[in-house]
């Protein structure tokens, strides 16, 4: 007999809080939506011995050494394994910078008390999983000019755009758990435990960025697929492989406004409604298998940068502290490069997992990949469907392509890694699904 729980607690920081996400230093001063880390468990009575939890955290990202000591807290107190755990986070640029302070120990225990409080409401269960389409929102925001290069974000109706530089990922997968014996039919009180989705879009934005915290489109989609179920239940939005893709069409003439959440609001609309559509066509069992697997990982950093980087990433420092008009993809050479200069390590260890609910995957991966990775793992995995949930037990900037380090752009240039990685924990994650297979 499945057995499953979920919770939702609330991870808001306080007013004054340092905002992460763009180049400019933001201080909250106001809250348009809360920030929540919503969690579920599952466990197979009589399965092998343990179960698994997921939570999704309404943040841009947070390192492996907080999330590692949220998870040992968590195995204290439920008795779930780091390697059952998998905490990921939605990827909002409205939400506060994590470090060594006060914020940072809060969010670690609110994680913590999310998963225990899932944990401890296992009740019996059926769980269903399904995918439904949606092709109007995502978008590569790479393209290739008509000079050869390859620019991120070049301007909605640039003439030199000829066309974008890789795929999207049209795909919204859906994990729901059921209270047992509970029918199907839609609206029914009471019956729906949790529900966690999955899309591969960066984030969409707000008109308040500036000051004020929001969950963004990820919170919204949670209050809306409640609203088309009629019911309440613990709802959450991970987010798929979207390093290169975001919302802003560039061939299509127009950004849709959104100076009071409109296209937030209509992103989270549609996805709700793909969601919905997978939903309705699920088959639910009580009878799944569940399982684990997770492998520590050593991606090799780009090599230690030249006296030339080195004094041209000081130059464009300078002309930011000028006032002066810097591309986005200079920004990130200078701030890679100062960073690799101050004692970094050669190579960061970090986590691939995979998590096992009957025919459904869910595999991790430890920073923003680029769709055409996680395209990949799901194409070669060894299970009927899989998710891919970006951000997860680490944050570690962006997982390029080998071919876009060629290509170059704001993401190569901001990346920490050597090429190859990416490519390196598409491998890991394909060997940690297999092992879950065999």
């Amino acid at each position: 007999m499945l057995k499953a729980g979920a919770a939702c607690l609330d991870i808001t920081p306080p007013l004054g809080a340092s905002l992460r996400g763009f180049f400019n230093e933001r201080r909250a001063s106001a809250v348009h939506d809360p920030l929540y880390v919503r969690a579920i468990a599952l466990e197979q009575d009589g399965g092998d011995g343990g179960g698994i939890a997921v939570a999704v955290c309404d943040l841009v990202g947070v390192a492996r050494t907080y999330l590692d000591r949220a998870k040992a807290r968590i195995a204290e107190t439920t008795g779930l394994s780091p390697v059952r755990v998998l905490i990921a986070c939605t990827h909002t640029h409205t939400g506060p910078e994590t470090g060594d302070d006060t914020y940072t120990d809060f969010m670690i225990g609110r994680i913590a008390d999310a998963v225990r409080l899932a944990w401890d409401r296992r009740e019996p269960a059926e769980a269903g999983w399904g995918r439904a389409s949606e092709h109007r929102i995502a978008f590569n925001r790479r393209y290739r000019m008509k000079d050869g290069t390859v620019q991120t974000n070049p301007g909605i109706g640039n003439p030199n755009v000829v066309e974008p530089a890789g795929p999207t990922d049209s795909e919204v997968g859906v994990l729901c758990l059921r209270r047992a014996g509970v029918g199907a039919g839609a609206g029914e009180s009471g019956g729906t435990i949790g529900l966690l989705a999955n899309f591969a879009l960066h984030y969409v934005g707000t008109p308040d960025a500036q000051r004020a915290i929001s969950a963004d489109y990820f919170g919204i989609f949670s209050q809306q697929i409640q609203r088309l179920r009629g019911e309440s239940f613990v709802a959450a939005l991970s987010n798929g492989a979207s390093g290169d893709i975001n919302n802003i069409d560039v061939l299509g003439g127009r950004r849709p406004p959104n100076d009071r959440y409109q296209h937030a609001e209509r992103v989270a609309a549609v996805v709700a409604a793909a969601a919905l559509w997978a939903w309705n066509e699920m088959t639910f069992s009580s009878d799944v298998s569940i399982g684990a697997a997770m492998a520590e990982l050593a991606l090799k950093r780009r090599p230690l940068p030249s006296d030339a980087d080195v004094a041209r990433a000081r130059e464009i420092e300078a002309r930011v502290a000028a006032g002066e008009s810097v591309l986005m993809g200079e920004r990130s050479f200078a701030r890679r490069v100062l960073r690799r200069i101050s004692g970094t390590p050669d190579e960061i260890a970090t986590w691939v997992q995979a998590l096992r609910i009957g025919d459904l995957a869910l595999v991790s991966a430890p920073g923003e990949l680029f769709v055409e990775l996680g395209l990949a793992v799901k194409q070669h995995s060894p299970f009927g469907q899989t998710i891919v949930l970006e951000l997860a037990n680490d944050s570690m900037g962006y997982i390029p392509t080998r071919r876009a380090f060629e290509e170059g752009a704001y993401e190569p240039e901001a990346s920490l890694l050597s090429p190859g990685s990416g490519e390196q924990l598409v491998e890991a994650a394909l060997d940690a699904l297999h092992s879950l297979r065999a």
